[in-house]
């Protein structure tokens, strides 16, 4: 009875090490996110509020508090493949050549593959994220052309997340989009880029939806400085930007 008694309190102690590891081990990479947006990202919580926005949306969509819980976590992981493209590309406030935005996709496996290496429930969803946010619903995003529900149900939630922010705040490429003009955008994209179930349960939660962390779930980030935007011209531009997939962060 001692013996099993010994082996129980052991089987504790190791759980307990491994999810503090696990726990290291992802507040490790959002640092390492947090360098990647840092870079091209002027107010530095694009990572925050995309996670808020897709755990509301998976809250919609009927996911159980865990996995929204894991969600919010792993979807501000998305774009840590951004570490491996040049400043010249990832920062370039003019349009990409064809040759540039090829480089530009790659992140995507490759923030998948960084990822993928951990058994940690968290790093495993984040790695699925960071993998499929830019597929479309009809098939034509990248890095594997997958279409409909054959992209994984969180990469079709953080793409609408992911889109959302980028037209309503600020970036080396286009200047903010007011709210409605964004929400129209969503909605215009839906069957096309998005899975129109995720737009739809995006818009139901749209009286909620913050630019801080979901209320009740996670603590507030506080806010971090800003800096003037540079404007590149008008919401045409801005929009055929974010039309043809160019870093929609």
């Amino acid at each position: 009875m001692a013996e099993d008694q010994r082996a129980a309190s052991l089987r504790r102690k190791v759980a307990e090490r491994t999810r503090e590891l696990e726990g290291e081990h992802v507040d490790t990479l959002q640092r390492v996110a947090l360098s990647a947006e840092n870079r091209d990202d002027d107010t530095s919580r694009h990572t925050d509020r995309v996670g808020a926005t897709a755990a509301q949306i998976g809250a919609q969509l009927g996911m159980d508090r865990e996995q929204v819980e894991l969600l919010r976590d792993a979807a501000a992981l998305h774009d840590v493949g951004k570490l491996a493209i040049p400043d010249g590309i990832l920062l370039k406030p003019g349009s990409l050549s064809e040759e540039e935005f090829e480089v530009m996709k790659t992140h995507a496996a490759i923030g998948q593959r960084l990822l993928s290496a951990s058994s940690s429930p968290v790093l495993q969803m984040a790695a699925v994220i960071a993998g499929a946010h830019h597929e479309r619903w009809d098939g034509s995003g990248y890095p594997a052309g997958l279409a409909g529900e054959g992209i994984p149900l969180v990469g079709r939630i953080v793409a609408v997340a992911d889109v959302y922010d980028a037209l309503t705040h600020d970036r080396p490429y286009k200047s903010l989009w007011p709210t409605e003009q964004a929400i129209a955008e969503i909605r215009r994209a839906a069957a096309s880029q998005f899975d129109p179930g995720v737009v739809d349960a995006f818009l139901q939660t749209r009286a909620d939806v913050r630019e801080t962390a979901v209320p009740g779930l996670w603590p507030q980030r506080p806010p971090r400085r800003r800096v003037p935007k540079r404007s590149v011209g008008s919401p045409s531009r801005a929009l055929s930007r974010v039309d043809s997939v160019r870093r929609l962060k």
